[in-house]
């Protein structure tokens, strides 16, 4: 945790006007900064065509702050920023590293949850990229498929979080798309009359089992003229003698309101681990099952990954070798993919 005396330091300071004050004078609100570093070696095989292995930095960083307003309400911020060598194609091509890519609000939260205001996961896409995209399955299961129906980071979002209530908790939100089909958009601007609306709901028994369950509907979904609709099911358990396992079905659909052609595909993730120690092994496997449009199934498009990884932690760094088989687009795209890297989160 630093003051921001020490960030003034680092970053500048700054002067507004006669009202104004620097960075760390009159302040006395809290501010952490936190990121993760990251880098790996990956080798995508024919999949990536004469590319070969490359460096993928992962790293990122972020801020937080917070300050008490009232007995019951405290005002809190958070500034992150995206993978240094993320491009965003979706939103122009947005260079990594961009402050306020990620996860970028503020809000209120007391003993009746936190709400926040800006950019934040959507509650399904929350429990789609964890625990359900690790290791290595989001090619198929997290950004894969052939229907679009759920958003995954959004701008223009309320999202309301409960405390826990005996051991359930959820979410609700509502909001804009960014619209990402305007390949010069960078603002986070919307499409006219694009909305959804989505949630999420977790209950855990005995410390051992936890069950997810998410949805999210939205109309003019990406800025296009069409409605979609999807829900999660799923769960994870922690077993005796360091094992784990979770699970969980997605279904989706989207209906194009000028053919007034509905597409569906439903798609599911297993995954299981073992840790001896600060030895730990996961073991994955997602699949997106045939889609169908207009109720007639598209034959020999369907996806599947399967990955393994082994990772040992040494005082908080955490070096993994992963090597997963994808079969995507029906067979097209099929190869080994291998990965070695090293994080760290601060």
């Amino acid at each position: 945790m630093f003051k921001k005396t020490l960030v003034a330091a680092a970053l500048a300071t700054a002067s507004m006007g006669a009202n104004a004050y620097e960075i760390g004078q009159n302040n006395d609100f809290s501010v952490e900064v936190y990121g993760v570093a990251a880098i790996s070696m990956v080798d995508y095989g024919k999949l990536a065509g004469k590319q070969g292995p490359v460096l993928e930095n992962e790293s990122r960083i972020g801020f937080r702050a917070g300050k008490a307003m009232t007995d019951n309400i405290e005002v809190f911020m958070q500034i992150e920023g995206g993978y240094v060598d993320n491009i965003d194609w979706a939103h122009g091509g947005v260079a990594g590293g961009t402050l306020g890519q990620r996860d970028t609000f503020i809000g209120l939260k007391g003993d009746w949850g936190k709400v926040r205001f800006g950019r934040v996961l959507t509650p399904m896409y929350e429990l789609i990229d964890w625990p359900y995209a690790n290791p290595g399955l989001g090619a198929s299961w997290d950004w894969g498929g052939d229907v679009a129906y759920y958003y995954d980071r959004q701008s223009n979002t309320v999202r309301y979080d409960s405390p826990s209530l005996g051991g359930l908790t959820f979410a609700l939100a509502a909001g804009r798309d960014d619209d990402s089909s305007n390949a010069k958009s960078t603002s986070g601007s919307a499409t006219k009359d694009s909305y959804y609306f989505g949630g999420n709901v977790n209950y855990t028994i005995a410390d051992m089992v936890t069950l997810h369950g998410g949805f999210e509907t939205a109309d003019k979904f990406a800025g296009n003229d069409v409605d979609t609709f999807g829900y999660l099911l799923g769960f994870e358990a922690s077993l005796p003698a360091g094992f784990g396992l979770a699970g969980a079905f997605k279904s989706g659909e989207s209906k194009d309101n000028v053919t007034k052609i509905k597409s569906t595909q439903d798609s599911y993730s297993v995954i299981g681990q073992y840790w001896a120690g600060s030895l730990g092994f996961k073991l994955g496997y997602t699949a997106n099952l045939e889609h169908e449009v207009g109720g007639v199934k598209v034959k020999d498009m369907e996806d599947n990954i399967v990955s393994g990884q082994v990772m040992y932690v040494v005082n908080g760094f955490v070096p993994y070798l992963r090597v997963a088989e994808r079969d995507l687009d029906g067979g097209s795209k099929k190869d080994t993919v291998v990965r070695v890297g090293l994080e760290y989160g601060f």
